[in-house]
Protein backbone atom coordinates (compact mmCIF):
# COMPACT_ATOMS: atom_id res chain seq x y z
CA UNK A 1 0.00 0.00 0.00
CA UNK A 2 1.11 3.57 -0.68
CA UNK A 3 0.37 6.49 1.64
CA UNK A 4 -1.78 9.12 -0.09
CA UNK A 5 -0.13 11.91 1.92
CA UNK A 6 3.62 11.22 1.52
CA UNK A 7 3.68 8.70 -1.41
CA UNK A 8 5.82 6.28 0.59
CA UNK A 9 4.95 2.64 1.25
CA UNK A 10 2.95 1.59 4.27
CA UNK A 11 4.81 -1.44 5.58
CA UNK A 12 3.12 -4.60 6.87
CA UNK A 13 1.99 -4.28 10.50
CA UNK A 14 2.37 -0.47 10.31
CA UNK A 15 -0.77 1.36 11.51
CA UNK A 16 -2.72 3.30 8.88
CA UNK A 17 -6.07 5.02 8.55
CA UNK A 18 -8.50 4.75 5.62
CA UNK A 19 -9.66 8.09 4.18
CA UNK A 20 -12.73 8.40 1.95
CA UNK A 21 -12.25 10.55 -1.15
CA UNK A 22 -15.48 11.77 -2.67
CA UNK A 23 -15.88 12.67 -6.33
CA UNK A 24 -18.90 14.46 -7.78
CA UNK A 25 -18.31 13.00 -11.25
CA UNK A 26 -17.57 9.37 -10.39
CA UNK A 27 -17.56 6.86 -7.59
CA UNK A 28 -15.46 7.70 -4.56
CA UNK A 29 -12.44 5.76 -3.42
CA UNK A 30 -10.70 4.82 -0.20
CA UNK A 31 -7.14 6.10 0.27
CA UNK A 32 -4.74 5.04 3.01
CA UNK A 33 -2.50 7.30 5.10
CA UNK A 34 0.02 6.64 7.87
CA UNK A 35 -1.59 6.88 11.28
CA UNK A 36 1.40 8.89 12.55
CA UNK A 37 1.37 12.18 10.66
CA UNK A 38 3.94 12.01 7.88
CA UNK A 39 5.53 14.94 6.10
CA UNK A 40 3.73 15.92 2.92
CA UNK A 41 6.12 16.42 -0.03
CA UNK A 42 6.21 19.88 -1.62
CA UNK A 43 4.03 20.30 -4.69
CA UNK A 44 3.87 22.96 -7.36
CA UNK A 45 0.30 23.83 -8.25
CA UNK A 46 0.94 26.60 -10.78
CA UNK A 47 3.57 27.18 -13.46
CA UNK A 48 6.59 29.27 -12.57
CA UNK A 49 6.43 32.94 -13.56
CA UNK A 50 8.99 33.34 -16.35
CA UNK A 51 9.05 37.16 -16.36
CA UNK A 52 11.36 37.39 -13.34
CA UNK A 53 13.71 34.66 -14.43
CA UNK A 54 17.18 35.63 -15.61
CA UNK A 55 18.63 33.75 -18.53
CA UNK A 56 22.37 33.25 -18.51
CA UNK A 57 24.08 32.67 -21.84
Amino acid sequence: MICARCDKPIRPNEPYDPVDKFSPSAGGMVLHVHRRLCKQPPTQTAPEDQTHRRIYR
